[in-house]
């Protein structure tokens, strides 16, 4: 934390992560034209979506213990130019093999920017306004996701998937010389630092219960995003487009949800704003997915649930330094949220959808309240935790 709060940095990393949710999404939009040009089963496409979080998933951890030693802006600058360079390549190439590299690269870039961008927040906010900054970050990936369904799909029509790609690639590298120049430099780098193990063992607690209060959060989130089109298809009728404009609408509401914590966090008590947001999420999913519920019951209820998540990760994200327990824990602190969270957000919709066809839609509140539960005590947990250290 510093005395003075450089919003100039701040908003440089949060623009490199809205531009790396772009790359998150650049592939759904034009799903189906791939599908054309390259002959991909819809498999492959999966794959195409999720690998760049797959690598999240896997290596959060590590990649925050890297980021601390090798310094915030130059891990920022070096996440972002990779994934602008694979995102280039991806643009040219005939081979899916190559695309799937090409994706798989990009993931570790975007594990970068994802785990050192919050970090410098952090590091560049005071204590009062660190809230309210680490709120907007909470923003990102939605933001990042919307922009991409948008753009991506108006692009294609003009210039063709290789073209969008090439359009998200310029907006990506553009970023990243913003940060490069935004952001000041890195302090000498340690030649030396604790290794990977001393790092893990010296983690508090409290990130552990954090990173796991997290997952479950994510896990709900986007298994109700992700399956909610599916829902107002088959139980209301809707067109697949038209369920899917609702459900970009819908999704933005947790962007309102994110703000809406930066002005809560420093005059409502943490417990009063988690109480209050798990308990709204859960009352909102039950009238979402009520058999027999009326459309306009349904679309209102869950932009409420989803604006709850918000609320719910951007206190996720703003509570990373407060358990940390020490500066140079932040960052790997940060790779582990963004490690469980990215493995709640692989393993949920499909976990989910099986349940629905085990049972049926009404299966969708009670896993909400579930997971609602646990993470008010994970969450609670970890600030209690921390108050120890």
């Amino acid at each position: 934390m510093t005395e003075r709060s450089d919003w100039r940095a701040i908003m440089a990393a949060f623009l490199v992560g809205v531009a790396g949710a772009i790359q998150v999404g650049r592939v759904a939009p034009v799903a189906t034209r791939l599908q054309q040009d390259l002959h991909l089963d819809l498999v492959t496409i999966g794959w195409l979506v999720s690998l760049i979080t797959l690598v999240s998933a896997l290596l959060g951890l590590f990649a925050g213990h890297w980021v601390e030693r090798a310094g915030l802006r130059t891990a920022l600058t070096i996440g972002a130019g990779l994934i602008g360079i694979c995102a280039l390549f991806s643009a040219v190439v005939a081979s899916v093999p190559a695309l799937i590299a090409t994706r798989i690269v990009e993931g570790i870039g975007y594990l970068f920017v994802v785990v050192a961008a919050p970090t410098l927040i952090a590091r560049t906010a005071t204590a009062r306004d660190a809230p309210f900054a680490l709120a907007i970050w909470g923003t990102f990936f939605t933001l990042g996701l919307s922009i991409a369904a948008f753009a991506g799909g108006v692009a294609s029509e003009i210039v063709g998937w290789r073209g969008w790609f090439l359009l998200s690639a310029a907006g990506m590298l553009a970023a990243a010389a913003i940060a490069h120049t935004s952001i000041p430099r890195d302090g000498t780098a340690a030649p030396s630092g604790p290794r990977i193990r001393e790092t893990i063992r010296a983690m508090p607690r409290a990130s552990w219960l954090l990173g796991a209060a997290f997952l479950g959060l994510t896990l709900l989130a986007l298994s109700i995003l992700s399956l909610l089109p599916v829902f107002l298809v088959q139980e209301h009728g809707l067109a697949p487009g038209s369920a899917g404009a609702v459900t970009g609408s819908v999704a933005l509401a947790s962007i309102a949800g994110s703000l809406s914590y930066g002005v809560l966090a420093n005059r409502v008590p943490d417990k009063v704003v988690a109480m209050g947001a798990a308990i709204a999420l859960v009352a909102a999913a039950f009238p979402t997915f009520a058999s027999g519920a009326a459309q306009g019951q349904v679309i209102p209820c869950a932009a409420v649930a989803v604006f709850m998540s918000g609320v719910l990760v951007a206190q996720t994200f703003a509570a990373v330094p407060r358990v940390a327990g020490a500066p140079g824990l932040i960052g790997p602190s940060n790779g582990l949220v963004a490690q469980l969270g990215s493995v709640g957000a692989l393993t949920g919709p499909p976990l989910l959808g099986a349940l629905i066809a085990r049972a049926d839609w009404s299966a969708v509140p009670i896993v909400a309240t579930g997971f609602s539960l646990s993470f008010l005590l994970l969450f609670h947990s970890a600030l209690r935790s921390a108050r120890e250290i």
